[in-house]
């Protein structure tokens, strides 16, 4: 049987974990679908930095290195070197630990030659002996010179890289200045902007260079629209159009990142403008953006629907006389682990008991993502509902300062939790645990993944109205139960607090739906984005064939 090799483009910045994206986990189902597949192969074009962590991401969902191949170029740049090794001075003890045993060293070094000193001008008594000191101190004296500027330049370097990688709180007008934003939020500041995007764009010159050497490859799939470069390979390309968000909150996103986002904005629409053939997960988004905002032909575009994102492989255990409790003992202790990850509460694992209950949502922070609304609904059910849950999140409040500014302002520390950084079984513990998951998204691709990954482990899940969740949740009954309008958080408090409410009620119907959406599997998104990668090759094939003939 021949085995025909497509390839798999990517370009993000060395900034994402792919662990952390939903895009990263979409990846890694789509490359187990195409794992049970023996006549396609996948070749993965990505920088240099990028493929340690499609290596962790890949090992963390069980697939092996033969199941892929990884393009890239084979050293990262200086630049990034460098700025990965001032990045992991930050909290670090055992650097704190070896510079204060080199300046004991030091210390004692220089109380040796004040001794020598000392205790030979106490012997002498010959002016020969005085003279013989002067010569014997000179290179001493340089010694404790050197000494002495050596310990003031160490400690001159452990300030700036203080100042610029772990700021202290200076005053208000040093906050404000270039190096405090600079510490703080490097992509607000212009300059390192546009000093990264050079150092990406060079990778980018590399990588375009390694994908121009793979003639064997049939066809080229990215599995988003942030990279025009994406649209100079010569060979037939599919592009992934999950949702154009930044074309729906400009303004939300401006703040987020500075120049960054914006940028990102504007090669969303040239990548698009420049493409050649689209796959989304929606009809919204194949009619409502490709079709109506960018003219897109809609022959060129075709939908494949989301597989169900099942996490509950992830924390099962077998074997037991009671599986289920052996379960919920593993979720507790993966628990208690995820709990010491919390960026905003430094005493987070006291509620590691098992007997906490709370709310979770499992996304990035970004303005689509309409947290600030979740919080708002959230403060009004503890303080005015008397709502005994916790809210645990996933995100880093440090990125939105507004959502950090909410949740000190209102006093939430104790009982908003942001668990930053969670493993994929971690993830699964807290999606197990959970009385309730919420999504209150304005706006995704397709079908939020939190439907059928809080469902697979048994948790009821409430969601936002928007037009890709009614898309797939079509019963209108289930819809007037489980959805909100998320423009209104007075309206995504009391839908929350009906459904904590009546959780069995809402299980129960939602369970029939699960059971059908779990019916496609990732292998099922797989093959039929093999169909379309297969129908294109054929047919630019073909029409090449045609030109020549011509």
């Amino acid at each position: 049987m021949s085995v025909k090799t497509y390839g798999i483009y990517l370009a993000y910045p060395h900034t994402v974990d792919l662990r952390a994206e939903g895009l990263g986990r979409l990846l890694a189902e789509f490359l187990k679908g195409a794992r049970q597949r023996g006549d396609v192969r996948f070749v993965i074009a990505c920088p240099s930095w990028t493929r340690d962590n499609l290596n962790q991401l890949f090992e963390a969902s069980g697939l092996q290195q033969e199941d892929f191949e990884i393009l890239a170029p084979a050293r990262k740049p200086l630049l990034l070197i460098a700025h990965q090794k001032l990045v992991a001075l930050r909290g670090k003890k055992e650097v704190r630990k070896k510079e204060d045993g080199l300046r004991a060293r030091l210390r004692k070094l220089r109380s040796q030659v004040v001794r020598r000193v000392e205790r030979y001008l106490g012997q002498t008594r010959s002016l020969g002996g005085a003279a013989l000191l002067g010569l014997l101190a000179s290179p001493l004296i340089a010694l404790g010179v050197f000494l002495l500027l050596l310990r003031r330049a160490m400690r001159k370097a452990r300030r700036l890289v203080e100042e610029r990688v772990r700021p202290r709180e200076p005053a208000a007008q040093t906050r404000n200045g270039s190096l405090g934003k600079i510490a703080e939020r490097p992509g607000s500041y212009p300059f390192i902007v546009r000093l990264y995007n050079a150092m990406e764009e060079a990778e980018a010159t590399l990588l375009d260079d390694l994908i121009r050497t793979r003639t064997d490859i049939a066809a080229w799939f990215s599995p988003t629209a942030f990279w025009p470069r994406f649209n100079d390979i010569a060979a037939p390309r599919l592009m992934c159009v999950p949702d154009v968000v930044l074309t729906d909150f400009p303004v939300g996103f401006a703040p987020v990142g500075g120049e960054r986002f914006l940028e990102n904005f504007k090669r969303v629409e040239s990548a698009v403008e420049g493409g050649q053939y689209f796959v989304t997960y929606s009809e919204d988004v194949k009619w409502r953006t490709l079709v109506q905002r960018y003219n897109v032909e809609p022959e060129n575009v075709w939908v494949v629907p989301h597989g169900a994102n099942r996490v509950d492989d992830l924390i099962t255990v077998s074997g037991f006389a009671d599986n289920d409790a052996a379960t919920t003992a593993l979720c507790i202790d993966l628990f208690r682990t995820a709990l010491l990850k919390a960026i905003n509460y430094g005493d987070a694992r006291i509620f590691g008991s098992g007997n906490v209950r709370f709310m979770f949502y499992a996304s990035q922070f970004r303005p689509n993502k309409n947290v600030l609304s979740l919080l708002r609904a959230y403060e009004h059910l503890l303080k005015r509902r008397h709502l005994p849950h916790k809210l645990i999140l996933t995100g880093n409040p440090n990125g939105l300062p507004e959502l950090k500014e909410f949740i000190q302002s209102h006093h939430l520390e104790n009982d908003v939790l942001c668990l930053h950084g969670l493993s994929a079984q971690e993830l699964a513990a807290c999606y197990r645990l959970a009385d309730l998951a919420v999504n209150p998204s304005l706006s995704e691709g397709g079908c939020p993944f939190t439907f059928t990954e809080a469902m697979s482990v048994g948790t009821p899940v409430v969601m936002a109205r928007i037009p890709v969740t009614e898309e797939v949740i079509t019963d209108p009954a289930l819809q007037e139960m489980m959805l909100f309008d998320p423009y209104d958080w007075r309206d995504m408090a009391e839908r929350i607090e009906w459904c904590l409410t009546n959780l069995p009620v809402l299980y129960e119907r939602q369970k029939p739906f699960y059971d059908k959406l779990a019916q496609r599997a990732w292998h099922d998104v797989v093959d039929e984005t093999i169909d379309i990668l297969d129908s294109i090759s054929t047919e630019q094939g073909e029409a090449q064939c045609t030109r020549a003939r011509a």
